[in-house]
């Protein structure tokens, strides 16, 4: 049996054996989300200002891409020095198919869901405590969606990944509905 105190610890990230990808694909990317991001400002400075600068309805989403921007800058300039010192690794080295098949999963869940948003629009009031309340689509299409991304990520037990949809998406809910009084998704 092997001593406890011969055994050293590293810190490998989030994923075991990730790392860089390659110079091409991170400039690829870089210059996808240059240009997102470019499109975004443009757009939320042609938004109306009705007020002053600081109530303009563009200047989150402005200051957002603006983010965005100098992030992609980052990956490129990166990706940029790293093809210089000799870093040729091929766009498709490593794949694993698993993972592949997994994000898929997860954008056609995502695709799902926004088209259940769009598609099953209803609204019904309920009173709760005395309390009006909208249940919309919103509420059912987010539990399912939740409870697929998280079964895709994580295999634990079906009850506790539905516990954690149901609960959040409640708690999510109620937050829009009674504090920001802000209308969801998948309502009228």
């Amino acid at each position: 049996m092997a001593n406890p105190e011969n055994q050293e610890v590293k810190f490998e990230g989030e994923e075991a054996g990730a790392g860089f990808a390659s110079p091409t694909l991170d400039l690829i990317a870089s210059v996808i989300l240059i240009a997102m991001a470019i499109a975004m400002m443009a757009a939320s400075i042609a938004l109306p200002m009705p007020g002053a600068i600081h109530t303009a309805p563009g200047l989150l989403p402005f200051i957002v891409a603006a983010s965005l921007l100098l992030m992609a800058l980052g990956l490129g300039g990166s990706a940029i020095a790293r093809r210089r010192s000799g870093v040729h690794s091929p766009i498709f080295a490593d794949r694993d198919i698993s993972t592949d098949l997994r994000s898929l999963l997860l954008a056609g869940a995502i695709a799902v869901y926004i088209s259940a948003l769009q598609l099953m629009a209803f609204q019904q009031h309920i009173s709760v405590f005395g309390t009006s309340l909208r249940l919309s689509a919103f509420e059912p299409a987010t539990i399912v969606t939740l409870c697929t991304i998280i079964h895709l990520s994580w295999r634990g037990p079906i009850w506790i990944t539905a516990t954690i949809s149901i609960t959040w998406t409640i708690i999510l809910s109620l937050v829009f509905q009674l504090v920001f009084r802000i209308p969801l998704p998948g309502s009228f």
